[in-house]
């Protein structure tokens, strides 16, 4: 076949398929509009908007469009499809004024081929028409003077860049690692930052009135007095935080103060550390593992008793304040320097084991945690809760906290973790509320999972299955081991096992509820139908407890305390992603991450045994 005719053939196909394709996208596209066009006649757009994000995976970029497209491009689904109108357009016309659309729906009935540009410059027609002709000059001139002077504060804003990052690389020359720069050098870099200091007032003003509620304004306000000290002759007493807010305003993030981007492979020693305020803290497991990331607390608020005696027990040195945080008046904690925010807030009003009230629950303290937020402004916060958050009866409620904690300057996002995925034998799977000041947010990636790392009750527990001599814990454990079974959700005391926990029980080879007094005996497993029981010590273990953990309480308080923790792993690894972002570093995840009696690259780590944050860490088995 001639060379012309092959190219004719491939063209020809090419073209029949993308139209093809062409029309199956716009059919999708009108498919999906009329989707939520039915759910919207059901639920409130709030509602809807909430659902589709949070359950459907909608992008926000499409919620708009597709929210809006019942409003105001009903009745033109045939024109659409047959212009084989890309999703770009479809929301360039969702979001144009009713004239602008008409006129491109009429382009459209009649073959024309529109792409957004189209849109936008049939937008600017229709705008310039309803103008006088003094207007239409006046708005011309606005435009030209506009443009000049956006031109102008580019310049300049180019220009303050380079300069801010000039005087940063001098500080970092000269007032790092102990250094102090010679009067000559002071001296310069007192002249760079006047100059810059004066340019500063002119491109970004000289008053920041809401720097103590809003990010950008804070931050600038920071940036304004690090140089005025340094102009003032107080370059060597720049510190990180001083030194960050220099380096936003350079638009440099590739440096930090000591001069590169870090690797985070060790705990930092005491006073470097981030600090974490926790709520809600239970016997300790979200604790555990924040300490295990190299947080320090400035404070565990929890108001159950028992609980509140655990952590003691446990951590001496912990400032443990036994109070409801409904009470609290978390303002006294904005000056002492919190990096995050953290807390397991009760889930109960959104258990699918529940009674599922929501936020009609009076144990719902979600909205208690957005308080707390917006009194201590951290950098960062950190909610773990139940996945049943996250039903469409619970969406409205779901937009209102992502909206209030907008409004408070963090990029918030909700993410699923499981605990089988960090080395635990428990299918635990929960939702995190996670957010961080603009600034940051960008720096935050989950922390990823270790399925190397995969183990089974048969490991987890044997042990303590054979302390009372039952003659087939090996039986036991050998069937866990082969079928790779690990435990169903550990949770807070019940009497009795419920139908479906029975029905898993009797699957999973372990009796779930209620918890056992003590490991199996012979003469227990005579009895017809026997299943090996959970003591609270198993449950800890399952839970990634470490057996020198005390818990005081009960057989059922102590049962609640273990069912209603974060799995110190789970917490563990969700906080060395936030370590990262908050000190801008990199993770190396085998130095750092520990399962409880493993580590990731199944060597002992370098540590002293009576080191106080890894007291918890042995040897492999």
């Amino acid at each position: 076949m001639p060379e012309n005719d092959v190219k004719a053939q491939a063209l020809s196909i090419a073209r029949d398929n993308i139209l093809k394709l062409q029309e199956q996208m716009t059919d999708r596209i009108l498919k999906m509009a009329a989707e939520v066009e039915r759910l919207l006649a059901i639920v409130t757009p709030v509602e809807a908007r909430s659902f589709l994000k949070a359950r459907c995976n909608l992008p926000s970029a499409e919620l708009s469009t597709y929210v809006g497209f019942a409003t105001v491009l009903k009745g033109s689904e045939d024109v659409l499809r047959a212009a084989r109108a890309s999703f770009p357009v479809v929301k360039a016309l969702v979001a144009a004024d009713e004239e602008t659309r008409g006129e491109i729906l009429e382009r459209m009935e009649i073959g024309a081929q529109i792409d957004t540009k189209d849109v936008a410059a049939m937008k600017r027609r229709v705008a310039a028409l309803k103008l006088t002709a003094s207007e239409s000059l006046a708005a011309h001139n606005k435009k030209m003077v506009a443009a000049a002077a956006r031109r102008h504060s580019k310049a300049a804003m180019r220009s303050f860049a380079e300069r801010t990052s000039a005087l940063n690389d001098g500080i970092l020359s000269h007032f790092t690692a102990g250094r102090r720069g010679s009067e000559e050098i002071r001296a310069r870099l007192r002249r760079d930052a006047g100059a810059l200091l004066a340019d500063f007032g002119i491109l970004f003003g000289t008053e920041f009135p809401n720097s103590a509620t809003n990010r950008v304004d804070g931050r600038m306000a920071l940036a304004r007095r690090v140089l005025e000290d340094i102009s003032s002759g107080a370059a060597d007493a720049v510190g990180a935080t001083e030194f960050s807010a220099l380096r936003a305003l350079s638009g440099d993030g590739r440096v930090q103060m000591s001069g590169r981007r870090t690797t985070l492979e060790e705990i930092p020693p005491a006073g470097m550390r981030p600090r974490v305020l926790e709520l809600c803290a239970g016997a300790g497991g979200l604790a555990l593992g924040l300490e295990r990331a190299g947080f320090d607390h400035v404070a565990l608020i929890e108001r159950d008793r028992n609980a509140a005696a655990t952590l003691r027990a446990n951590r001496p040195h912990w400032n443990v304040i036994e109070d409801d945080v409904r009470r609290m008046d978390f303002t006294q904690f904005r000056k002492q320097g919190v990096d995050l925010l953290a807390g397991g807030l009760p889930c109960t009003p959104f258990s699918t084991s529940g009674k599922r009230k929501g936020r009609r629950d009076e144990n719902d303290l979600l909205m208690e945690g957005v308080k707390a937020v917006k009194e201590v402004l951290p950098k960062a916060f950190a909610f773990e809760n139940v996945e049943g958050l996250l039903h469409a009866e619970h969406s409205e409620y779901v937009a209102t906290l992502l909206r209030k904690l907008s409004k408070l300057g963090y990029e918030t996002a909700i993410h699923r973790v499981n605990a089988r995925d960090y080395a635990i034998a428990q299918n635990r799977s929960r939702i995190l509320i996670v957010g961080l000041r603009r600034e940051l947010a960008s720096g935050f990636r989950l922390p990823p999972k270790f399925p190397e790392m995969a183990t089974n009750m048969g490991e987890a527990v044997g042990d303590l299955m054979r302390a009372n001599g039952w003659s087939s814990a090996d039986d036991w454990i050998r069937a866990m081991r082969e079928a790779g079974l690990r435990s169903d959700t550990i949770r807070g005391y019940q009497g009795s096992a419920q139908i479906g926990e029975s029905r898993r029980a009797l699957k999973n080879g372990v009796s779930y509820a209620p918890p056992a007094k003590t490991a199996p005996t012979d003469e227990q497993a005579a009895i017809d139908g026997f299943l090996p029981g959970l003591t609270n010590r198993m449950r800890a273990r399952l839970q990634d407890f470490p057996d020198d953990w005390n818990f005081v309480g009960g057989l059922g308080s102590v049962a609640d305390q273990i069912g209603n923790a974060v799995p110190p792993a789970v917490a563990q690894a969700v906080g060395l992603s936030l370590h990262g972002a908050l000190r801008n570093q990199q993770v190396d995840w085998k130095k750092m991450m520990v399962f409880g009696r493993r580590v990731l690259n199944l060597a002992p780590p370098p540590l002293d045994p009576h080191d106080l944050l890894r007291s918890d860490v042995l040897a492999p088995a």
